[in-house]
């Protein structure tokens, strides 16, 4: 069976959770890419050489302007998602329930605004993605695939 070009890429969410169930999202910029104008949770790509918790903490730092203590933090699971054009993505979820830092819009030229989404109920607007992610955490399992072909893949 051949296969077409294959891409994988590693990404983070830093869930950021309050006692009352809701999550601190971004509001993309309508003309920021990926996920135009949508609400996401905290996150964004690994980079080289660095470890998946690290780099969710430094997502929250650098998206919301709050420090996360590696003690604070939990690993929540995987969303493995097959886009269309064949790329496959990695996220992997981190959850915490305290930081240091009032949280705000750490990045102006990427996203509107920050939001408090209720985790159990997210709005219509919010990222597919994020929405698979509270949905994960809420219900289980810990690990998700999505978008993938009912035959010849993952299921």
């Amino acid at each position: 069976m051949s296969e077409g070009p294959h891409l994988l890429i590693a990404d983070v969410v830093q869930i950021l959770l309050r006692a009352n169930g809701a999550v601190l999202c971004v509001r993309r910029r309508s003309d920021a890419h990926p996920a135009p104008g949508r609400l996401t949770a905290v996150g964004g790509r690994v980079k080289a050489g660095e470890p998946l918790d690290r780099a969710a903490r430094r997502e929250a730092e650098e998206g919301a302007g709050v420090h996360i203590s590696a003690r604070r933090q939990e690993f929540g699971g995987l969303v493995h998602h097959h886009e269309p054009d064949g790329t496959d993505r990695i996220t992997a979820v981190f959850v915490a329930q305290s930081w240091t830092g009032e949280p705000h819009n750490a990045e102006p030229d990427k996203h509107e605004g920050l939001f408090w989404v209720p985790m159990e109920k997210p709005p219509r607007d919010c990222h597919p993605r994020t929405v698979a992610v509270f949905d994960m955490l809420t219900h289980g399992p810990s690990y998700r695939a999505l978008n993938w072909p009912t035959s010849g893949g993952a299921q």
